[in-house]
């Protein structure tokens, strides 16, 4: 089944958020579906706007949305769906050049068929309203940009850049979706350390976009593309190559498939450098000139908080950033906050929270609360222990080179120049969740474990 999606624009804009309101109207949709951008939060960093960018914010917060409000259920085997979408865009004939291009990137990306045509936009998306005084704003400055998340890695990539460049300001980028808890707070705590040793090195800019109403599917496979997208926004307005920085582990960008099993909906491709490289093609062929990067793609989770340029700030902030990709589901958690000292930041047993424990193990600060420990294990039935035993699976195989080439390669095509690197990377993973395993996990895990 195809899904068009059709935009309107309101004809007044959003003046409290300085955006357009786009609404966005669908067979079977029971109630109105609009974008949530509050572009006051971008002007307040910079009053300047960008061309080229801010047509490429549009486009993935409406695919974003798009992703967000068409259930996947009704699509024949439950995931895969035909998304239809014709995005208002200042720039038409730049943008239609390489719709099939962009299609085939989001699909990827996100699972689906897409198929992403565009239409002169009413209004743009970002509104500044009128001053009746102009107010004096400081243009943003700075060397690169990095995406902030909340989470370890780009905590560490932040800290590195600054530690390594200390003359050369960062502008840091975050997001958040009002129906998501959690990343707009973990973004500011850590903020608020950054500032008490990197004070002046940075500048950080966090805006909110989601739906303001409507939303049905919640694996945010689309996010990246809008984080990128916020990315490139401010990239453009700081001048032509400064880079957007995505700092994640290789093993998480790559996503290998621990078991067959897993190459379809369980295989995120939010990093992958598949989807980086053919999103880098594709904003170099509309003339933006801001490289999306990925400075730590063969480095493992646990190499990166090891070689992290500041272990003391590392130290005292780790526990502030979250990993987890099942936080929102605590129904089976052992460890609840009315049960514990500490609230749990993770499930514990997702991938991200087992690769951000192996990861802090070697270090000595995999000291944190979970909401299913590791050390309580004694079985792996049920489906929340899905991600776990998979693992268990993996790490029981031990896989040949040719074996772990084969499967990176059946979950998306990478350079066969860099296919080594690759493998070599997934083998110091695979080294890297054994060691940890065997010494903190329970009686049960180990003995899973014992021949590997």
């Amino acid at each position: 089944m195809r899904h068009q999606i059709n935009i309107s624009i309101a004809s007044k804009a959003d003046t409290r958020k300085e955006s357009a309101t786009l609404s966005f109207h669908f067979e079977g949709q029971t109630k109105d579906v609009v974008l949530d951008v509050n572009a006051t939060t971008l002007l307040k960093v910079s009053r300047a706007v960008p061309d080229l960018a801010q047509d490429f914010l549009c486009i993935a917060s409406c695919v974003y949305a798009a992703d967000k409000a068409i259930p996947r259920d009704g699509a024949e085997d439950r995931w895969t769906r035909y998304l239809g979408i014709e995005i208002p865009v200042e720039h038409v004939d730049i943008w239609a050049a390489v719709a099939d291009e962009l299609s085939d990137c989001v699909g990827f990306l996100t699972g689906d068929r897409w198929e992403i045509s565009f239409r002169h936009g009413e209004k743009r998306l970002v509104q500044k309203k009128p001053r009746k005084r102009r107010a004096r704003f400081k243009r943003a400055t700075g060397k690169a940009v990095c995406l902030f998340s909340g989470g370890l890695d780009s905590f560490i990539g932040a800290v590195n850049w600054m530690t390594e460049k200390p003359s050369e300001k960062l502008l840091l980028v975050g997001h958040y979706d009002g129906d998501v808890s959690g990343p707009s707070s973990d973004q500011k705590a850590l903020q608020n350390i950054l500032q008490q040793s990197f004070a002046g090195c940075f500048e950080f800019a966090q805006t909110r976009i989601g739906l303001s109403s409507g939303g049905m599917d919640t694996n945010y496979r689309s996010r990246s593309l809008l984080f990128i997208s916020l990315g490139c926004y401010f990239a453009e307005i700081l001048g032509q190559d400064v880079p957007v920085l995505i700092p994640e582990n290789g093993p998480i960008a790559l996503n290998f498939p621990l078991t067959a099993a897993r190459r379809g909906s369980c295989s995120t491709r939010t990093v992958h450098p598949r989807f980086l490289t053919a999103l880098n093609e594709i904003l170099e062929c509309v003339g933006m000139r801001n490289p999306v990067l990925n400075p730590y793609e063969l480095k493992t989770k646990g190499e990166m908080v090891a070689e992290c340029r500041d272990q003391n700030i590392l130290k005292s902030a780790y526990a502030l950033t979250r990993s987890c990709s099942k936080f929102g589901r605590k129904g089976h958690w052992i460890n609840r906050k009315s049960l514990s000292v500490k609230t749990p930041l993770g499930c514990g047993i997702c991938i991200p929270c087992l690769f951000r424990r192996a990861s802090l193990h070697a270090c000595g600060f995999d000291s944190e609360v979970y909401g299913i420990p590791i050390e309580s294990i004694t079985d792996l039935s049920g489906a929340a222990k899905a991600d776990l035993l998979a693992l268990i699976a993996f790490l029981r195989r031990n896989d040949s080179d040719r074996e772990i080439a084969a499967g990176l390669l059946g979950n998306g095509l990478l350079p066969v120049e860099n296919l080594s690197d690759y493998v070599d990377l997934v083998k110091r993973m695979r080294s890297e969740v054994l060691v940890w395993l065997k010494a903190s996990a329970s009686g049960y895990l180990k003995n899973e474990v014992s021949t590997c």
